[in-house]
Protein backbone atom coordinates (compact mmCIF):
# COMPACT_ATOMS: atom_id res chain seq x y z
CA UNK A 1 0.00 0.00 0.00
CA UNK A 2 2.99 2.30 1.08
CA UNK A 3 4.72 1.70 -2.59
CA UNK A 4 1.25 2.65 -4.29
CA UNK A 5 0.92 5.66 -2.48
CA UNK A 6 4.67 6.56 -3.25
CA UNK A 7 4.14 5.93 -6.85
CA UNK A 8 0.92 7.93 -6.87
CA UNK A 9 2.60 11.22 -4.82
CA UNK A 10 5.72 10.99 -7.34
CA UNK A 11 3.54 11.12 -10.43
CA UNK A 12 1.63 14.11 -9.45
CA UNK A 13 4.94 15.55 -8.50
CA UNK A 14 6.62 15.24 -11.42
CA UNK A 15 3.68 16.34 -13.37
CA UNK A 16 3.57 19.14 -11.79
CA UNK A 17 7.32 19.68 -12.09
CA UNK A 18 7.02 18.80 -15.83
CA UNK A 19 4.64 21.30 -16.55
CA UNK A 20 5.99 24.06 -14.52
CA UNK A 21 9.10 23.04 -16.99
CA UNK A 22 7.25 23.25 -19.96
CA UNK A 23 5.58 26.86 -19.32
CA UNK A 24 9.28 28.10 -18.37
CA UNK A 25 11.15 26.76 -21.64
CA UNK A 26 8.16 28.31 -23.76
CA UNK A 27 8.43 31.33 -22.31
CA UNK A 28 12.47 31.60 -22.59
CA UNK A 29 11.35 30.78 -26.37
CA UNK A 30 9.34 33.20 -26.65
CA UNK A 31 11.91 36.10 -25.07
CA UNK A 32 14.56 35.01 -27.43
CA UNK A 33 12.63 35.05 -30.19
CA UNK A 34 10.98 38.89 -29.74
CA UNK A 35 14.44 39.85 -28.80
CA UNK A 36 15.89 38.10 -32.81
CA UNK A 37 13.16 39.93 -34.14
CA UNK A 38 13.99 43.24 -32.58
CA UNK A 39 18.03 42.63 -33.52
CA UNK A 40 17.08 42.12 -36.91
CA UNK A 41 14.85 45.08 -37.01
CA UNK A 42 12.22 43.42 -38.94
CA UNK A 43 9.36 45.47 -40.29
CA UNK A 44 6.32 42.21 -40.60
CA UNK A 45 4.76 41.84 -38.04
CA UNK A 46 6.14 40.95 -34.40
CA UNK A 47 3.24 38.52 -32.92
CA UNK A 48 3.31 36.54 -36.52
CA UNK A 49 7.10 35.96 -36.40
CA UNK A 50 6.93 34.89 -32.37
CA UNK A 51 3.58 32.40 -33.23
CA UNK A 52 5.60 31.14 -35.88
CA UNK A 53 8.64 30.34 -34.07
CA UNK A 54 7.37 28.98 -31.15
CA UNK A 55 4.88 26.41 -33.84
CA UNK A 56 8.59 25.48 -35.25
CA UNK A 57 9.56 25.11 -31.31
CA UNK A 58 6.73 22.98 -30.78
CA UNK A 59 7.50 20.56 -33.70
CA UNK A 60 11.33 20.03 -32.66
CA UNK A 61 12.85 17.78 -30.99
CA UNK A 62 13.80 19.76 -27.11
CA UNK A 63 10.02 19.93 -26.25
CA UNK A 64 10.07 15.82 -26.39
CA UNK A 65 13.35 15.91 -24.52
CA UNK A 66 11.01 17.20 -21.00
CA UNK A 67 9.84 13.98 -21.22
CA UNK A 68 13.15 12.52 -19.93
CA UNK A 69 11.15 14.21 -16.59
CA UNK A 70 9.39 10.81 -16.02
CA UNK A 71 12.05 8.43 -17.58
CA UNK A 72 14.83 9.50 -15.23
CA UNK A 73 13.51 9.52 -11.90
CA UNK A 74 11.95 5.89 -13.18
CA UNK A 75 14.85 4.44 -13.95
CA UNK A 76 16.86 5.69 -11.30
CA UNK A 77 14.24 4.66 -8.84
CA UNK A 78 13.94 0.78 -10.09
CA UNK A 79 18.32 0.75 -10.47
CA UNK A 80 18.15 1.44 -6.46
CA UNK A 81 15.27 -0.72 -5.69
CA UNK A 82 17.04 -3.87 -7.53
CA UNK A 83 20.31 -3.10 -6.09
CA UNK A 84 18.77 -2.77 -2.01
CA UNK A 85 16.73 -5.87 -3.00
CA UNK A 86 18.49 -8.11 -5.18
CA UNK A 87 22.25 -7.59 -5.38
Amino acid sequence: MGFLRFLIIGFVALTAFYFLLKVYLRSVTRERLEEEWAEEGSIGDRDAYVEKGITEYEHSFRPKLLLLVYILPLIAFLVIFYVTNFV
